[in-house]
């Protein structure tokens, strides 16, 4: 008899469980139609690649014309962070650890006495351009002078971006060409330090 009862238990267990199976297929959706189905052919790819969606076009610097005649100068400061002095700026190299960047607590100064006067044209200012050099904003004036005592305006204070995606530089140039020995960089204001930093003070001119 006991045997009878499992057995009895068991057909009834698999009764139920095939009921339960009939009343979902019965519940499901029905086969979707041929014509609501839009074939894709796969593209011919022989190796990996990059969908244009992702695709981030690689900033190539602005060739600009004469001689950089910075890497001849001498550079001084009125204050410096750490190992970070003013000669870091015009070494002819942008890596993280040749930089300037100015004493905090004031405006930061930092003056190039040409090896002499010089048609100048063109600034370039940059920072680092690797990305770990995130995005920043700094406010500075260039000035410049035939004694490195008594200095004229030449590009206006304003504030400028610097970004890693465009090379963090910028370019200054609507100030035409100007004879001058000594130039001067004031920052005021630096979003992403306590003070001022250039990695590269680039200044060009066509003389010989």
């Amino acid at each position: 008899m006991k045997k009878i009862g499992i057995v009895s238990i068991i057909i009834l267990a698999v009764v139920l469980l095939a009921m339960q199976i009939v009343i979902v297929i019965g519940s499901s959706p029905a086969k979707v139609s041929k014509n609501n189905l839009k074939v894709v052919s796969a593209p011919d790819q022989k190796e990996a690649e990059e969908n244009d969606l992702f695709k981030v076009e690689e900033y190539v610097s602005p060739k600009i014309d004469g001689t950089n005649v910075a890497l001849k100068g001498k550079a001084t400061d009125n204050g410096y962070t750490d190992v970070y002095p003013a000669s870091n700026a015009i070494d002819g190299r942008r890596e993280s650890a040749s930089y300037w960047e100015g004493a905090a607590g004031g405006p930061s100064q930092i003056n190039v006495k040409l090896a002499k006067a010089y048609n100048i044209h063109t600034i370039r200012i940059g920072l680092c351009p690797d990305s770990i050099w995130g995005p920043r904003t700094q406010t500075l004036s260039v000035k410049t002078s035939e004694d490195g005592k008594k200095w004229t305006d030449l590009v206006p204070e304003k504030d400028y971006d610097f970004d890693p995606k465009t090379g963090n530089e910028i370019v200054l140039k609507d100030f035409g060409k100007v004879k001058t020995q000594f130039v001067q960089v004031e920052i005021t204001k630096n979003t992403g330090a306590n003070a001022g930093q250039i990695a590269e003070l680039e200044i060009y001119s066509d003389d010989k």
